[in-house]
Parts: structure tokens; sequence; C-alpha cells
């Protein structure tokens, strides 16, 4: 009788142990999972908490107000996200204008609520365990059509990865970044 009972025992604390160890061993959230979460913030117009959730180099350069005054008036027009499907995610140990560590750039193709379709970038950095939102770029289809046509001062029409990466760069203040004619 003793036997069943130690038998229960160690079967249920074997099992116990599998589920805890299970959960210990889940990998951590990946850059796109990360990104879509931070999105939500911004889709719900609650910008402290993006800001709250966004990583240390992005907290350096703004506060929690100005990101709402520069994200606001491109992305409240566009309306409720209907979807958001993704491009690709691109992985890179650097990022212009930052040291060298863990990157990521996550792309969406988006559509609003008021017949808007746009190019959604997330640029990530990997800290403390978590991939934390350093950037994001919102391109709505008509500003982008806009921009290939718009003439440049140099010549040169960037490409919206182009344009990304200039404007990263510019935000941490590394200056040989792309001049593209076509935006910042």
């Amino acid at each position: 009788m003793i036997w069943k009972h130690l038998t229960a025992i160690f079967l249920a604390m074997a099992f116990a142990g599998s589920i805890s160890s299970g959960v210990a061993a889940l990998p951590p959230a990946t850059p796109d999972a990360d990104a879509k979460q931070w999105l939500l913030y911004i889709d719900g117009g609650d910008y402290v908490k993006g800001w709250v959730r966004a990583g240390n180099p992005f907290k350096a350069q703004i506060t929690a107000a100005v990101l709402q005054s520069k994200i606001s008036p491109t992305r409240e027009p566009l309306g409720a996200i209907l979807q958001r499907t993704l491009s690709h995610v691109t992985y890179s140990n650097t990022a212009p204008g930052l040291p060298d560590g863990k990157y990521a750039v996550v792309e969406y193709h988006s559509r609003f609520a008021n017949n808007s379709v746009s190019d959604e970038t997330v640029w990530l950095d990997f800290e403390d365990g978590h991939w934390l939102v350093i950037a994001y770029f919102i391109d709505p289809a008509a500003a982008k059509a806009d921009a290939r046509t718009a003439p440049a001062l140099d010549g040169k029409i960037c490409s919206h990865e182009e344009l990304v990466q200039a404007r990263i760069a510019r935000m941490n203040g590394y200056t040989g970044s792309p001049s593209c004619g076509n935006g910042p």
C-alpha cells in the first residue's frame, strides 16, 4: 500500500516537474511577436505604454509625448487596423548609429479601416532577453507613390528600406546615412 502512494506521489512530482521545466524551456519571444504586441499599444492610442515598452535607444531619443506627436498625425487618420501581414524579418548585428548588438527589422503590409494600405517597419533591439522596439516607421501607400515620383534633390530616389535606414541613422546622430531626395 505504501508503494502505491509513493509511486503516485513520485509520478505526480515527475509530471509537475515536466510541466514546470516545459514552461522554463520556452524560447524567448520572436521579434515579430514583440513588434505586434507593441503595435497593439500604438493601434489603441496608448503611446505612453508604447514608450514604456520601447528599448533604451528609443527612450533616449524621445519622450512619450513626442512619440504621440510624431506617430498620431500619420497613424490615426488611417483608422482601425483590419489586417497586418508579416512581409519579412531581417536580423542584423548592426544598426545605423548604434553599437553592435542583436537587432531585427520586422516589416508588415497593413490594411486599415479608412481604405488605407501601408507598409510598417519596426526595428527592435534584443535587451535583457526581450525584443524591444527602437524605431517605428509607417509608410502609407499614397505617400510612397508621391515619394517615387518626387524629384530628388541629389538625383537619388531611395527605396523604403534606404529611407528607414536613413531615419534610424539620423535619430542616433549618425551622419553617414544615405542622402535621399525623396525623404528624410
